[in-house]
């Protein structure tokens, strides 16, 4: 059994009424996108290489975790002209943004989602996104 919670559904609601401007700005900097073992097996698949070639190319591990690296200019490797190469296999993190849980339910939060992403700008809190 699947339990849906207040914060699922607000997160459903919040994308079902974004509009991504594709500025590119989410996929920049040290955002430590972390990525699960399914998902390695998979973007490596995407891309036509081993996990272990995607894991020596494109990531870094930390404190047991393994993280998605940044490129010299502080994009992610997969961002291209404000859009992912990898969309059909992007990361749970990626996916979710703006909307990570924090976002949704802590005010501060809000505030650096709405302060890095152009289509979250106008709007003071998640409440007032919602009654748009």
């Amino acid at each position: 059994m699947v339990l849906v919670t207040d914060l699922d559904l607000l997160f459903q609601e919040a994308m079902r009424r974004f509009e991504c401007t594709q500025c590119g700005t989410c996929c920049q900097g040290e955002g430590g996108i972390h990525i699960t073992p399914e998902e390695i097996e998979a973007i490596a698949r995407f891309l036509s290489l081993s996990p272990q070639v995607f894991l020596e190319k494109y990531c870094l591990s930390k404190n047991g975790k393994v993280y998605i690296h940044i490129r010299e200019d502080r994009y992610c490797h997969f961002a291209q002209d404000g859009k992912c190469t990898i969309h059909a296999v992007k990361p749970v993190p990626c996916r979710r943004w703006p909307f990570l849980k924090p976002m949704l339910s802590d005010q501060p939060n809000w505030e650096t989602a709405r302060l890095s992403c152009p289509a979250l700008a106008p709007f003071q809190s998640l409440e007032e996104y919602l009654n748009q």
